[in-house]
């Protein structure tokens, strides 16, 4: 049997690797990315996300938790400001 100081161990490591994780964010081709333009952001059609343009590739990058991507703006911001969400009453800033 583990000891608790084990399994205290190894749920640490399982949630430094999920939030510190390696993943690769989806890239492709996207028509809607300048093939002239680099760090151009584009909205996602998940308002936690956004695309990171780069020559007329788009890869998939994530606000920070609790925010969601202002298409005005081009970049992530309270969600009642962002206003992305229909559900979500929207305050727009200027």
């Amino acid at each position: 049997m583990k000891s608790p100081l084990a399994l205290v161990t190894l749920l640490l490591l399982a949630v430094v690797a999920t939030l510190f994780g390696t993943a690769q964010a989806a890239c492709g081709p996207n028509a809607r990315c300048p093939a002239d333009a680099s760090n151009y952001l584009l909205p996602h059609p998940d308002c936690t996300q956004y695309f990171l343009c780069n020559q007329g590739t788009a890869c998939e990058q994530s606000c920070p938790p609790g925010q969601h991507f202002n298409a005005y703006h081009r970049q992530c911001e309270a969600p009642e400001t962002a206003c992305c969400d229909i559900f979500v009453p929207c305050n727009p800033t200027a």
